[in-house]
């Protein structure tokens, strides 16, 4: 009988593996769709940004015209005329100059968010059945921690474009390439170093769950936050620092705003991922701090922000430095999250394919 019960749950937990692997592949494909969408949408809008500057220089050399018309030409050669009424412009609660669309424009951003809170779930769903097989929460390794950042970093930016709309879409298709990127990572992890199946054991030093899901799990949700602070900074060093160079996009003043509000999410859940990571340390290895790679990293990471915060609040930083800053820890971010892992021999070298 306890043959039998051993040999039901062997092919149960198979066919949640199986589930979770379908799930995956799932997430991956919407993920795919997401990006494409995404492209579409900033091609669309760059276009018509460039059709209505066309139109108003047009408008000021005509004489005597009953509507705003512009004609653009197009790939084809032929030519397509604008109104007004094609025009849809959001008024913004902060005065900001809203990005202008029209109708199209705004199905295909909303079924790019709609693929992405899909992907989401897929990829979501994917992780709690193998949580279920494994008895662990899935970061034990980068495989692991891969698609559970890809998640985060979904989730922060779609939380962020459900609040503040076509200003934060604008860079949409920046976390879509990066998520991709992840997952693709995460596959060649996987396959390449056999990381991707479900019966790894945990080393003695993971195997204090409470701690280490806490630790990893804040480290996530500051990674993904940080990361897209980061398309507020490519924003701003695009606009040169000020206004609004590239009418598809947010001005520089916007993005630095929705930036800031990124990192003052993202760092003190940052700060509690080392202060977690302090008594993780002590609990597997016997002393808090040991100037581990993966810790002083995270720490230069830390101040880099601190030094964002301090500078932009206290200084009145904005513009150009501001988007350097956050360039400058976003690269910080990256060599936490992959450099550290795969350059520098630590402590948290047990997560490193080898």
């Amino acid at each position: 009988m306890q043959f039998l019960f051993l040999t039901l749950a062997a092919a149960n937990m198979d066919g949640l593996t199986t589930i979770s692997q379908y799930l995956f592949a799932i997430g991956l494909c919407t993920c795919i769709v997401m990006t494409l969408t995404y492209l579409w949408y900033t091609i669309g809008t760059a276009r018509l940004a460039k059709q209505l500057a066309q139109a108003k220089q047009q408008s000021n050399t005509t004489v005597s015209t009953q509507k705003a018309t512009a004609q653009a030409q197009l790939s084809e050669g032929s030519v397509a005329t604008l109104t007004r009424s094609d025009i849809v412009l959001h008024e913004q609660p902060d005065g900001e100059n809203p990005i202008p669309l029209n109708s199209r424009l705004l199905t295909i951003g909303r079924i790019g968010t709609t693929v992405g809170w899909l992907t989401v779930l897929m990829l979501g769903l994917s992780q709690i059945f193998r949580t279920i097989v494994i008895q662990h929460a899935p970061w034990s390794n980068l495989y692991e921690f891969n698609l559970s950042f890809t998640i985060a970093l979904l989730l922060s930016y779609l939380i962020f474009e459900a609040r503040f709309h076509e200003r934060v879409r604008a860079w949409g298709l920046y976390v879509c390439i990066l998520a991709l990127m992840t997952l693709l990572i995460a596959i060649y992890l996987g396959t390449t170093y056999n990381i991707a199946n479900t019966s790894s054991q945990l080393i003695p030093a993971l195997q204090d769950k409470t701690i280490l899901t806490l630790h990893v799990s804040m480290a996530i949700l500051a990674y993904a936050l940080l990361c897209v602070s980061f398309g507020a900074g490519l924003v701003i060093l695009l606009q040169n620092g000020q206004g609004q160079r590239f009418a598809w996009l947010p001005s520089a003043e916007a993005a630095d705003e929705l930036g800031y509000k990124a990192v003052i999410v993202g760092f003190p859940l940052l700060a509690l991922t080392l202060i977690l990571g302090a008594y993780w340390a002590n609990y597997a290895w016997g002393h808090y701090w040991s100037w581990d790679p993966k810790e002083t990293s995270a720490l230069i990471t830390w101040l880099i922000y601190a030094v964002y915060l301090h500078a932009r609040g206290i200084r009145g930083w904005r513009g150009k430095r501001a988007g350097w800053l956050l360039t400058i820890g976003f690269a910080a971010t990256l060599f936490t999250y992959y450099g550290v892992n795969f350059l520098i021999i630590g402590l948290h070298s047990y997560a490193t394919p080898r």
